[in-house]
Formats: structure tokens, sequence, C-alpha cells
């Protein structure tokens, strides 16, 4: 049999195969965009069942979480999106042409979660959530509650469906929270919520502070149906949306305040069993640290790992640097970690160790990891 005629031969089993056998075909690809991107490119049939709401709904129970497609940063020099090895280009290409009218014309990346990236205004008066596989925007008019007198801001997107878990959301409700502090009120740190179902803001809620706090610009963890902020000092502000029941409290977290940890501390989601966890780099050392919470309520931070990063990355020659290391931001799973050192940017798989260079920029100070099953165009 000639090529053509097997190409033929494949070609046509491939029309003649029912929806539900290609469905579970693509269904069992491994997670990366390629193999579904190469997929839907067999014929129209295929990738319009690739693209269908029902099928991304089985792909996602199925799969779970989704895979890391890249990250946003705000280096203003560079491409605003960074994508993974062998995703198509089309979020770089719509992240490039991303611009507002006003300020400087940029959107500043804050965010991404369920699928979502949240992006802001320079001057916060205005916030975008923007979904990179459907193309899907929406420009946020930010409270006027918020904007009198705020002076430190952070912000995260969420799916409104309990939270979202592994899921990403696309075109489900959500839910935008904007956390700030005040020149009027020094003591006391305030949330506000919008709802994308109702479009609205709600009232702000806050909690008081026992003394002036810095809200960090690195993105928040969530777990479970709370999200988690670093603050300035050993604090993390904790805001629980469950239940209805918003409200925000401060944890210590147990990192000493000194000039070689400050800031070089991070968030994280704790996969193996769902907690808060803690990340840090002291020296070469990356360490790993959860929060236990007791039946009574009492908790404590347990080290659960340590890994020597000069032992995995290329980092010979630079031993005498004081701090070649940086932690630029975590998959919000909690298994893949962005950090920084002279020699550029590495993407680093917890579980494996395995690791891959993604930058040579040494100017990222905060990469915001984006996630997502990939969604063929149309």
């Amino acid at each position: 049999m000639s090529e053509a005629t097997a190409g033929h031969s494949s070609a046509a089993a491939a029309e003649s195969a029912p929806d539900d056998v290609i469905a579970e075909i693509l269904l069992r690809l491994p997670p990366h965009p390629s193999f579904l991107s190469r997929a839907s490119l067999v014929c129209n049939r295929w990738r319009r069942l690739a693209r269908d709401p029902g099928f991304l709904r089985r792909l996602r129970a199925f799969h779970r979480t989704p895979p890391v497609l890249g990250f946003f940063h705000n280096s203003p020099d560079l491409p605003r999106f960074v994508p993974a090895e062998g995703v198509p280009g089309r979020v770089a290409a719509e992240a490039a042409s991303l611009r507002r009218d006003g300020d400087d014309g940029m959107w500043w990346c804050v965010d991404c979660r369920h699928g979502r990236a949240l992006l802001r205004s320079r001057d916060w008066a205005e916030l975008l959530v923007w979904d990179p596989m459907t193309g899907e925007r929406r420009c946020i008019t930010v409270s006027s509650q918020i904007q009198e007198g705020a002076l430190d801001l952070n912000a995260a997107v969420f799916c409104a469906a309990s939270g979202g878990g592994d899921q990403d959301c696309h075109s489900s409700p959500f839910h935008v929270v904007v956390v700030f502090t005040t020149g009027q009120c020094h003591g006391r740190v305030f949330a506000c919520v919008y709802s994308s179902g109702i479009d609205a803001w709600g009232d702000p809620i806050s909690t008081p502070v026992t003394s002036p706090c810095e809200l960090y610009e690195e993105p928040p963890v969530l777990v479970g149906e709370a999200l988690y902020w670093l603050l300035d000092g050993s604090r993390i502000l904790e805001f629980e949306f469950g239940n209805q029941c918003l409200c925000l409290a401060l944890i210590d977290h147990p990192v000493e305040n000194h000039a070689i940890l400050k800031r070089n501390i991070r968030l994280v989601r704790m996969e193996d069993d769902d907690v808060l966890g803690l990340a840090f780099v002291k020296d070469f050392s990356l360490h790993l640290w959860a929060r236990e919470v007791a039946d009574d309520g009492a908790s404590q931070w347990i080290p659960r790992r340590a890994i020597e990063l000069d032992m995995i990355l290329p980092l010979e020659g630079y031993r005498c640097r004081a701090m070649p290391i940086w932690i630029c931001g975590f998959a919000e799973d909690g298994d893949v970690v962005f950090i920084r050192t002279v020699a550029g940017v590495f993407l680093v798989w917890l579980d494996t160790l395995k690791f891959k260079k993604v930058s040579g920029s040494l100017l990222m100070k905060t990469v915001y990891s984006y996630a997502s099953f990939y969604v063929p165009n149309g």
C-alpha cells in the first residue's frame, strides 16, 4: 500500500469513527497542549470535538490538574508571557497586544488562577479578567471604596464554584477579591469582593493589625476555600470565602525576618495533603514547611523538605555570590517552582527535581504561573 493510500485510509478511519470513540481517544492523550493541538488538526470534526464544552469538562475531570502553559511577568522590556516548551504561541501574541488607554498603556499582571489571568491598570482604577484560551475579556472598574485612600493593594481571581479546586473555569462565573490598606486606617487591612454573576462589588470587610503592614506584590495561594497573602514581617493574611462567610485573619509564619530572607519567601499549597505551605531560600537550599492545624485549632509549622538547589541547577562558578537564588513564583499545585539565579530563570519540578531554563533574564522578580487545559482554536 502506498503512503498516499495509507494516509487516505487513516483519514477515512478517523472520519468514520463514532464521536464517543474519538472523544475517548482525545481524553486519554497526555494533557500537554501539543498533543491536543495536533489532534485537532486531523479534521474539522476532531477540532469540533476537542473544543466541545462537554468534552472539556470531562478532560478536566479526567486529568484534574491542568498543565503549566507558561508564565506572565511585569518586566517592561521583555515579552509579557513566556510560553512553556511546545505550547502554541497564541497566548504570547495576545498578551503582547493587550493595551489600554491612559497611563502607560500597559496592563500589569496580578494573579492567575482557574484558567484566567487578572491584570490591573497602573493606578488600580481598572482590572482586566482575561481567559487566554477562549479570548474572553472583562474590564472591571474598581470600586470607589477601594480607590479612595488605598495605599498597598493586591488581588486575586478565582472560580465562583466553591473556589474552583484544581479546575479551570472557562465561561463560568468568577470572583475577584482586592485586599488593601489605607492611609486613614493604619490599624486595619481590608478586602472587597467583585462577583461577575451580578457584575457588582460587595461591601468591604476588614481585620485589625497590631502595627502598620505592607502587602507584598507576590500573588496569593488558594488552599481549600481560603486565599493567603504574605505581609511584611512574619505575618500571613487569610481570606476565607467558603460558606458565604467572608472573613480576614492574620497568621504568623516561622521564618526569621532578616535581610537575606526578607521577601525571598513564597506561600504554596502542599499538594500531598492540601495544606498551607511556606517556601524560602537560605544559602543554596530551598526549604518547604507545612502548617498543620490540630482539632482544637492550634497550629504549628513543620519542616517538610530541603532541596539543595546548587546540586541540581548549573550554578558552577556562582557559589561566591551572596544571594544567587531567588524564588520567582510557584504553580499553585505546589509541584513547580520558578527559580531566578545569576544564570537565568529555571523551572524546577519538585517531584522529579528535573529543571528547564526558561529565561536568561536577571530582571524577573515575580512570575505568575499560568496553568490551563488547552482549548484548540476554532
